[in-house]
């Protein structure tokens, strides 16, 4: 520290110290293990076509081999908005006793004041977490992610998922209706996706209107696989988890025979709050069960941060702290540029099942 303020490396340990900035549970993250940081601004993306299903073709024994023409790769870049959450450390608040501290006071003004500064740097990376969060459910979701915000025009990062795996059902066939058929509805979505991304959807999510009326269903396959749904080695199903109260919950395993072909199936009712508005809003659609398999190869994409005070590194986040002369005032702020890209968008599918 010096002259009041931290430095670049400084900070970055403040911001990775987890207990200064405990992680997230984070749900949809988890579909994009990887972390790519661009050296440039733009983030780009190769989309290959590689046809594993061709026919070698048959030729005489005593002819050249035929010469199979590869399909190729197609390059797509993308450059990122910034999201730079931004606070003012209040030298004010090192005057008075801070939440947790002893009554009489048992800290000094500048460890207060340090306090401030580490306070400030967790709520912006939580919120730069919660915006990462935002749009991997955005690409598994809808496979396509609409970034708009102040000074940025509306853009929509279209990943170029196979529209039939966008379902909106309708009249008869919402799963509220006597006449839905889910589990053909379930069934048809993965035989699809696993046709154009040739990888198998192994894991549902279920918003808390869907997952319901799929227990409410009266048709026989659904609740011929419910009384087979299980949790580890045990025959188990039990509604009540549909209330524990967590934002996700695991509900069990639909398993073929010899334990082949496992479908992971989940609930999830998590939300966060708009720029202005404290208002929660779902991430996921309530009525919306969606398909994921491990072949999406998620990946958490970062464009460079063209920051001066960045030294010219590569990072997924970036905080500074300045001062401002007049009116004399400190501020922190973090600066990210991200992007969350499915590898293999078709390897989602989405349902929209109650209206």
């Amino acid at each position: 520290m010096a002259d009041g303020y931290y430095d670049t490396a400084t900070l970055l340990e403040v911001i990775r110290a987890p207990q200064n900035a405990p992680e997230l549970n984070n749900f949809w993250l988890k579909f994009f293990p990887r972390v790519i940081l661009s050296e440039t601004e733009k983030i780009m993306f190769d989309e290959i076509d590689d046809n594993e299903y061709r026919l070698a073709p048959f030729v005489a024994p005593n002819v050249q081999g035929r010469t199979i023409r590869a399909k190729g790769f197609v390059t797509r870049s993308f450059r990122p908005a910034y999201v730079k959450p931004k606070h003012v450390v209040d030298p004010t608040r090192s005057l008075s006793r801070r939440a947790g501290e002893a009554l009489l006071g048992g800290a000094s003004r500048s460890e207060r004041y340090n306090a401030i500064i580490a306070d400030n740097l967790r709520r912006e990376r939580l919120m730069i977490e919660n915006r990462w969060e935002w749009m991997a459910c955005q690409a598994v979701v809808t496979g396509q992610v609409v970034v708009v915000g102040e000074d940025y025009p509306s853009t929509t990062v279209d990943f170029n998922r196979d529209a039939g795996l966008t379902i909106v059902k309708s009249g008869a066939t919402l799963w509220t209706a006597s006449t839905a058929t889910p589990i053909a509805d379930i069934q048809a979505a993965r035989i699809l996706a696993f046709k154009l991304s040739r990888a198998p959807v192994n894991t549902l999510i279920f918003g808390l209107n869907a997952w319901a009326a799929f227990l409410q269903s009266d048709h026989p396959d659904v609740q011929g696989l419910l009384n087979m749904l299980i949790r580890g080695n045990e025959s188990l199903f039990n509604a009540s988890n549909l209330n524990s109260g967590e934002p996700f919950a695991y509900q069990g395993s639909l398993v073929g025979t010899g334990g082949i072909g496992r479908l992971d199936m989940y609930t999830y009712s998590n939300f966060y709050e708009g720029e202005t508005s404290s208002v929660g809003v779902p991430y996921l659609d309530s009525g919306t069960v969606v398909g994921v398999g491990a072949a999406v190869q998620g990946a958490r994409c970062f464009g460079a941060i063209m920051d001066r005070g960045a030294n010219l590194q590569t990072l997924s986040m970036f905080p500074k702290m300045w001062d401002e002369e007049d009116p004399s005032v400190t501020y922190t702020m973090t600066q990210s540029a991200p992007l969350m890209v499915p590898m293999r968008a078709n390897n989602t599918f989405s349902i929209k099942v109650t209206a």
